[in-house]
């Protein structure tokens, strides 16, 4: 499984504006990535995401981190 900033960065490229919203626009793409690094962190926040309910995606901060910082709540 990938850490916490591979996947609050990727989930901040797509619309998160609520969590079908989110697993929706991920599972759309993952047809088209080529990349099997990066398919492999779609498919784990897609898991991760399917796992979650409505309250802890609530308390998910989108923003942007580096590997030296911590963004929003633990999400895996």
């Amino acid at each position: 499984m990938m850490s916490n900033v591979e996947m609050i960065n990727l989930m901040c490229i797509f619309d998160h504006s609520s969590r079908e919203a989110l697993i929706a626009d991920i599972a759309a793409s993952l047809p088209y990535i080529d990349d099997k690094d990066m398919a492999e962190l779609m498919e784990d926040t897609l898991n991760v995401l399917d796992a979650m309910t409505e309250t802890e995606f609530s308390e998910i901060v989108f923003e942007p981190a580096t590997d030296d910082e911590k963004s929003g709540k633990d999400i895996a």
